[in-house]
């Protein structure tokens, strides 16, 4: 953990003049802090946050539109302070909370009903925004906190105050952002859960247009019907804020008082909060007793590097390598992309099989992964898959953070074939186009193991 650097000088003196002192910094750019009342504990806790932006007539009428705005899921602006030429802090109430970069960093992704409980309140935060001709300009989940009891507040009001983005660009980055929470389309299809891909096909369906507000709560509402967001536990959330803080997931948010550090190769115990029945599990591969997997063999050979796509000589054409092979692949530290190829091997196998035990074997204990495949083998027992491939075209690692773990981005297809369900009913499902998902694998005693599959790039636009 890094020290975090004092507030600059001006900054104490503004926070002083409103009875405040900095607790805590948010983020790692310095400049942005929590502050605590100076005399006792009863009074406001504030944010102050500084923005680049020229003093001029639009920036007052900009301040004082924000500071005239009021909100339940949009923070409170109380005033605009200019600190010195350039440089103005928006001085807000402090919404405590983590955010859901945060929230999602520490559990499985979001179902469709925790998607319309955030997707609604902050949609019409932003119609609020937008009717007193502002944008936000940086819409995504490290800028939507989760109040206690659920409740999501959008934060970071300064592209507003500097008049940047558009109304159409916030729709479309909250609509990332949203589609960054949810499992990847793979999930949905393989897993015989067709009903749920409405919900991301609405979502898509509003970045293929100029889409408002409005059509964002009109699209969420038709398909699905809220839940309560699942929050993690503290010491899980905290795990998630360090991960942030290195860069891995986005803008971390401090809590107040600060979190206590952990070790962020801890595996946590296992999560308490999670439902028992998970609406949308995650699942890069999978299906039947019937499914097959190979991996394409027209892969470049360079796979000795950990950015390099996957060797052609871990199979060869038009079949999967062994189990044997694909478990050695995964005792080799120096190799994560050929290990990536065949955890998604192992798993594909186990899913298809309903085997818990052999999804365990190869994913994390504790983990996002796991604790949604776990959910999803109980959903598939007695079901199966008839005529499905699954290709894995490329596969690259992207990034290695400092507690270890690496980032890996594997692309497949999968073929057209027949859901077969314990009662005998078939339904047909369509093949899906080139998918890219991203495997966080983690070195443990054991080998290469996967630790969270998630959207790549999260949700940013």
């Amino acid at each position: 953990m890094h020290t975090a650097a004092p507030p600059p000088d001006d900054v104490t003196r503004l926070l002083q003049a409103h009875g405040a002192r900095v607790a805590s910094p948010v983020g790692t750019d310095g400049s942005w802090w929590v502050a605590r009342p100076t005399q006792g504990e009863d009074g406001p806790w504030l944010e102050v946050l500084v923005a680049d932006v020229p003093v001029d007539g639009s920036l007052a009428a900009r301040a004082g539109v924000l500071t005239g705005l009021d909100h339940p899921h949009l923070a409170r602006v109380l005033a605009v302070d200019p600190l010195g030429p350039g440089r103005v802090a928006l001085v807000c109430e402090h919404v405590p909370g983590p955010t859901l970069a945060a929230v999602r960093a520490a559990r499985p992704p979001l179902a469709d009903g925790e998607v319309v409980t955030v997707a609604v309140p902050v949609a019409q935060a932003l119609a609020v925004l937008h009717a007193a001709g502002l944008a936000h300009g940086a819409v995504g989940a490290d800028r939507v906190v989760v109040r206690p009891g659920g409740v999501p507040v959008l934060v970071d009001l300064r592209g507003a105050l500097r008049g940047v983005g558009t109304a159409t660009g916030d729709v479309h980055r909250l609509v990332a952002a949203l589609l960054g929470l949810m499992p990847p389309l793979d999930a949905h299809l393989a897993a015989g859960l067709e009903d749920a891909v409405r919900l991301r096909d609405a979502l898509e369906a509003l970045l293929r247009g100029r889409a408002t507000p409005d059509d964002v709560v009109e699209a969420v509402f038709a398909v699905a019907s809220p839940e309560p967001v699942q929050v993690p536990e503290a010491d899980e959330l905290a795990g998630a804020q360090v991960a942030l803080e290195t860069g891995r997931s986005g803008v971390p948010r401090s809590t107040v008082p600060p979190p206590p550090p952990r070790r962020a190769r801890r595996e946590p115990r296992r999560r308490r909060w999670w439902p028992a029945v998970v609406a949308a599990a995650v699942l890069m591969l999978g299906g039947g007793a019937a499914l097959t997997v190979r991996l394409l063999p027209d892969l470049p050979a360079d796979a000795a590097t950990p950015s390099a796509v996957a060797s052609p000589s871990a199979t060869a054409p038009g079949v999967g390598p062994g189990a044997g092979d694909d478990r050695a692949a995964l005792a080799d530290e120096h190799d994560p992309a050929a290990a990536a190829a065949a955890l998604t091997r192992l798993r594909a196998a186990a899913l298809a099989a309903a085997d818990a035990a052999g999804v365990a074997v190869i994913e994390v204990a504790g983990s996002p992964a796991l604790a949604a495949d776990e959910a999803l083998v109980g959903g598939l027992a007695g079901a199966r898959s008839e005529g499905l491939t699954v290709d894995v075209t490329t596969v690259t690692a992207t990034g290695t953070a400092p507690d270890g773990d690496v980032t890996v981005e594997v692309t497949s297809t999968m073929s057209a074939h027949v859901r077969v369900a314990p009662t005998g009913e078939r339904t047909d499902v369509p093949a899906t186009a080139a998918r890219t998902v991203e495997l966080v694998l983690r070195w443990t005693p054991a080998g290469w193991r996967v630790w969270d599959v998630r959207e790549p790039g999260g949700a940013t636009p």
